[in-house]
């Protein structure tokens, strides 16, 4: 009864968590560009407003891909909360963005096509990033369950937390991997053929998502002392989404080609080199 009363708070904590960080970061954004910036609030202030607004849209199939979308990626999280398995909440969520992309292509909008082209670019250039990731900790700690992580892996995949940075400034839309919401070039691109309760559909689908990559980040430290292991698990968050807003504020956008060039280079690079440290010291080298 615990666990589900647990897996319950998470389900609603987790998209709740991630609204308010949305609101800090607009606030520090904001404050970084000299502004003032809106309330830390404003996030769940537009998202009630959206729900509150007429529904329209171009066709009926929008409306299922953006159902869809936010369905498998609350799916998703809600797999990670209730113990279950990283590798299948990973592909349920990669399955929602291909719902999100579906919706942008199924409008006759150019901007909606080249928005559905370039988000399918940065799913190519992060999912094998976050995949590696994923299976990084479940061969370290010998399963895939989500309730099963007791060990601190700071100490020993350090490189492979690192990699998620990439991932973390794609998900969030920020520069310089903004590609498939790029506001000056593409009007939003995915969505912009949206509006009202849908667009609210889909922000809200974004929030389970961010959910998801910030829950597989808390998987790295785990301590005996539930106080302390949640306090680190929180500043891993912060301090990811604090460098996410320091380098989208010192960073001009990349080209497409380029975004997944980086990507998979840091990425992948910084996963097998830790690989390789784990390898080599498992070998008594080191």
């Amino acid at each position: 009864m615990t666990d589900i009363m647990t897996a319950l708070a998470l389900t609603v904590l987790g998209p709740l968590s991630v609204g308010l960080l949305l609101g800090v970061d607009r606030k520090l954004t904001a404050r970084m560009q000299n502004r003032v910036g809106p309330p830390i609030l404003q996030p769940f202030y537009d998202l009630i407003k959206l729900f509150g607004k007429e529904r329209r849209a171009d066709n009926q199939a929008q409306i299922s891909y953006a159902a869809a979308c936010l369905l498998l990626q609350m799916v998703a999280f809600i797999i990670f909360a209730t113990g279950g398995d990283l590798l299948v909440a990973f592909f349920v969520s990669g399955a929602g963005n291909l719902a999100l992309a579906l919706g942008a292509f199924s409008s006759r909008s150019a901007f909606g096509q080249i928005g559905g082209q370039r988000e399918l670019l940065q799913v190519l250039a992060y999912e094998p990033v976050l995949f590696l990731v994923i299976f990084m900790l479940g061969w370290w700690n010998g399963s895939f369950l989500s309730d099963s992580y007791s060990d601190n892996l700071l100490g020993v995949m350090i490189l492979v937390l690192v990699a998620m940075m990439p991932v973390v400034l794609i998900v969030m839309q920020k520069s310089p991997f903004d590609i498939a919401t790029a506001h000056q070039e593409i009007v939003s691109g995915v969505y912009v053929e949206y509006s009202g309760t849908y667009l609210g559909i889909l922000e809200l689908a974004h929030w389970f998502e961010l959910a998801f990559i910030f829950a597989v980040m808390t998987l790295f430290y785990n301590d005996d002392d539930v106080v302390l292991s949640i306090a680190i698990k929180v500043a891993i968050v912060l301090a990811f989404v604090f460098f996410a807003i320091l380098i989208d504020n010192s960073s001009a956008r990349l080209t497409r080609w380029d975004m997944i060039k980086l990507t998979l280079l840091i990425g992948i690079g910084l996963v097998s080199v830790n690989m390789a440290a784990i390898w080599l010291h498992t070998e008594g080298v080191f």
